[in-house]
């Protein structure tokens, strides 16, 4: 996220995304393979554009794509420079202009547009951010690094959250989460996912899982919660480098503290605040997280807030966005991850 931010903070590349574009930001890593309308239009755009057939090192398409509506590509490019970027939007004005007359492109190969995603309308879904924390001694370099962050969003079904409630209404009651929670906090939602995105922690990186509620206040209809645990996860990543074929070896892990408050509606049965922070220290590296000039320990943040119910924010967890290969393994660096995992019990 930062690191997109030198592009996009700059006022030519403001200005033209403004006053010419109609601008539209999405997660390619799902969009690579979603099947359904959205994906297949992107796949249309991407395979025209600067990555377009890419298989080595990766077969990445993310980047910034210029495009009309009825899919007409005009520019695409994956840089943070400013210039770079204001240069591929003057490029493809250029081409919209030569072009406008044209007669329409034939039409784009859609496939079915169904909400398949899992999106727990009547759950809890909750806004993930990441960021380093500050450092006693910072010998980073000063670039997009240091200010690295990045998003992401959790999903908890209506059970679930009904599950982090006491079950006796009064001041000092307790209630451990259940490892349905806790499992998926810590395998999918506590990863080092500041500067990119790594895999899914395997069951055997959890060495220790605990959250619990307690009621600290009542009234109005409403209670009022305090969020207390911790989470410890420990795991060697390895991954051969596409670039040179070496092995990579990191051992990895995350030793967070989880402290929050939440507020419980309980006419409506649902939690109308909610707000958990998880900090500690992280270590390792992962294939794409960018972390092997930045091993630690360090202290890192991770942020849970109450989403809103906007399109933006229906996104899907990116581990179930993004690794569903099950014929990759853990053994490879890659967790597979299907919503039945994501969503699996204890």
């Amino acid at each position: 996220m930062a690191g997109r931010a030198r592009a996009f903070s700059d006022e030519t590349v403001i200005r033209l995304a403004r006053e010419r574009f109609v601008p539209v930001a999405e997660n390619s890593s799902a969009l690579e393979r979603q099947p359904d309308a959205k994906g297949a239009f992107f796949r249309h755009i991407a395979e025209q554009g600067h990555y377009g057939g890419r298989t080595y090192p990766t077969a990445t398409r993310q980047g910034s794509y210029a495009f009309t509506a009825d899919g007409r590509f005009l520019g695409s490019i994956n840089s943070r420079d400013p210039g770079e970027m204001a240069a591929m939007m003057e490029g493809a004005l250029a081409r919209w202009e030569e072009r406008r007359g044209d007669d329409a492109p034939s039409p784009v190969a859609l496939g079915d547009d169904r909400d398949e995603s899992g999106y727990p309308a009547d759950g809890l879904v909750l806004a993930v951010a990441a960021r380093d924390l500050p450092r006693a001694i910072d010998d980073r370099p000063d670039d997009w690094r240091t200010i690295a962050w990045n998003l992401d969003y959790a999903w908890f079904t209506a059970a679930e959250a009904r599950a982090l409630m006491p079950e006796r209404r009064g001041v000092g009651a307790r209630r451990s989460a259940p490892r349905a929670v806790t499992r998926r906090l810590a395998r999918f939602h506590l990863r080092d996912f500041v500067r990119g995105e790594p895999f899914a922690w395997p069951e055997a990186a959890i060495r220790r899982e605990e959250l619990a509620s307690e009621i600290a206040a009542t009234g109005g209809g409403e209670t009022r919660l305090r969020l207390r645990g911790a989470i410890r996860l420990e795991h060697e990543a390895v991954w051969v480098r596409p670039e040179d074929g070496a092995t990579r070896r990191y051992p990895s892990g995350y030793d967070a503290a989880l402290r929050g408050e939440a507020t419980w509606d309980e006419a409506r049965g649902a939690f109308t605040a909610f707000e958990l922070l998880a900090v500690g220290p992280r270590w390792g590296a992962s294939q794409y997280n960018n972390r092997e000039d930045d091993l630690g320990p360090a202290p890192m943040g991770i942020a849970f807030g109450l989403a809103g119910r906007s399109p933006a924010e229906r996104t899907a967890p990116h581990c179930l966005r993004t690794w569903r290969r099950a014929a990759e393994t853990a053994a490879g660096g890659r967790v597979p991850v299907a919503p039945d995992d994501y969503f699996r019990g204890p």
